[in-house]
């Protein structure tokens, strides 16, 4: 007990000491040699890269979602089954050009140019051995999961570039606040939150960042509300839109559908009586659950996200039953109507039976965590020759023919990926629990302690997000990833340093 009250006051006394200001950012990189060599290296690898990505890659890449955005873009919904942010940034280039290549480059350039400032920002406040700047400058600027995932037409490259630049705010606003900062903080948090409804769980990381930040409590106060008020008033514009568009007011019908695909995990596993559910609809659906199950052989089990796209799975069953029942008229109105209900069924299910539902899902979902699979970046176009008309009409291709130099050489360069975060997440949590708990013996600066326990709760809060309320594939893993390997080459930097100046004894 006495060792844990002095390992909590030794952390306490390491935020009372204020780092000195330094050198201008701007000053950094243009006088610092080395610094002007990396800037000189990444403008000429970031195009060398892409011109010859696109020379073997020509045409974007697709799969299901990227028509859904082209839809909400080229018809201007008002919602969609997908957040509409990307829609939205679809129809602005849209409105200067038509090239998908200049799309991608898009998606490419705000990428790396993330990276950059993110990379130069760690140099600027925080000192690293030359090696290890080499590696992290050559794994953050030369990874060929950013050409694959700019070339998507999805959300995901854009969602990746701002989360990039976000959590690098983060990092000035714990050594460097300023208003300025903190308006454009939580300005892309909105914007995150527009593109992509996980971003739900980045409060969590922002809040403590602001309240590490060295200002007054009126900053704090401020910081804390422009990160979640206007989150939540987003959200109930959203509840809003989409009952005025279906008559349901939901915030994410996917959101409840998938909850209900993952409480149906553990259905074989439990019990369910009639009586223990709440409402009559959850009694229904109920029971075509157990018809599903009861017919279906053990082998036939559904995989983990196959009960939200089958035809004749039993979340489909009750959404066209309600459909012909409640006359509703389509199939966007219909797959909203079921939401509360999906809902309701599954939070009566979770509380129910909670450990059924870690042993079937929860711990599943877990290991699917630490190797993602590869997902839509196993194949260009999903192996097919052909995109859809929606496609072709936006980017006003000649034909519905798309090429590339191989269609599944991508699964073969990205396959070690999935290890490669494996083994960041294992050396970034280790050495961060290490460093935590010798945190005098590394003497480290406030600011770099404040920021390594902001990049711990990044960890932390998108680990139980993830595992819980989002499906896990690797291209969701690329910001993350970015920020994984980024850590855990600085606490190795930490670690090394400390072991290297240690003095050796003698006998």
């Amino acid at each position: 007990m006495i060792s844990k009250l002095s390992w909590l006051k030794r952390l306490k006394d390491s935020f009372t000491n204020q780092p000195t200001d330094s050198e201008s950012f701007s000053r950094f990189l243009t006088k610092n040699s080395l610094n002007k060599k990396y800037l000189l290296i990444a403008t000429a690898g970031i195009f060398i890269q892409f011109i010859v990505f696109k020379l073997c890659y020509p045409f974007a890449d697709y799969f299901t979602d990227s028509y859904t955005y082209i839809d909400a873009a080229a018809n201007n919904y008002i919602i969609s089954v997908r957040p509409l942010g990307f829609s939205r940034f679809l129809a602005l280039v849209h409105l200067f050009t038509t090239s998908d290549t200049v799309l991608i480059g898009i998606h490419y350039l705000t990428i790396q140019i993330a990276l950059l400032y993110f990379f130069f920002t760690l140099r600027y406040f925080f000192p690293l051995r030359t090696g290890i700047s080499h590696v992290l400058f050559a794994m953050l600027l030369f990874n060929p999961v950013t050409l694959y995932l700019s070339n998507y037409v999805s959300s995901d490259a854009i969602f990746a570039s701002v989360s990039i630049a976000w959590f690098t705010l983060l990092i000035w606003l714990i050594n460097q606040p300023t208003w300025k900062r903190l308006l454009i903080m939580a300005a892309y948090l909105y914007i995150l939150f527009q593109f992509r409804y996980t971003a739900l769980y980045l409060p969590a990381v922002a809040i403590p960042a602001v309240l590490f930040s060295r200002q007054n409590w009126l900053f704090k106060i401020s910081g804390i509300i422009l990160v979640v008020v206007p989150m939540y008033l987003g959200m109930q514009h959203i509840k809003t839109l989409t009952e005025k568009d279906t008559g349901t007011r939901v915030f994410s019908a996917f959101g409840s559908w998938m909850a209900a695909n993952n409480a149906l995990l553990m259905y074989p596993h439990i019990k369910v009586e009639d009586k223990d559910l709440p409402t009559a609809d959850c009694i229904a659906f109920n029971k075509i659950v157990k018809q599903y199950f009861d017919t279906l052989p053990v082998s036939a089990r559904p995989g983990p996200v196959d009960l939200l796209w089958l035809d004749k799975s039993p979340l489909k069953t009750y959404m066209h039953a309600l459909q012909k029942q409640k006359k509703i008229n389509g199939y966007f109105r219909s797959w909203h109507a079921v939401a509360p209900v999906f809902t309701q069924y599954s939070n009566t299910l979770m509380l129910q039976h909670p450990g059924a539902y870690v042993r079937y899902y929860i711990w599943p979902n877990s290991k699917v965590f630490f190797l993602p699979p590869l997902e839509c970046f196993r194949s260009y176009n999903e192996q097919k020759n052909t995109v859809d008309s929606v496609a072709v009409k936006w980017f006003r291709y000649k034909s519905d023919r798309v090429t590339c130099i191989n269609k599944t050489v991508q699964a073969t360069i990205l396959s070690p990926m999935p290890v490669l975060w494996l083994l960041s997440n294992i050396i970034f949590c280790g050495a961060l629990m290490l460093v935590l708990v010798r945190v005098k013996r590394y003497k480290l600066s406030p600011a770099l302690l404040r920021t390594l326990l902001i990049a711990g709760a990044f960890w932390g809060t998108h680990f139980c997000f993830s595992i819980y309320a989002s499906s896990i594939v690797f291209r969701y893993q690329y910001f993350p990833m970015v920020v994984c390997i980024t850590f855990s080459l600085i606490l190795i930097n930490i670690l090394t340093t400390h072991y290297r100046n240690k003095p050796v004894s003698t006998m």
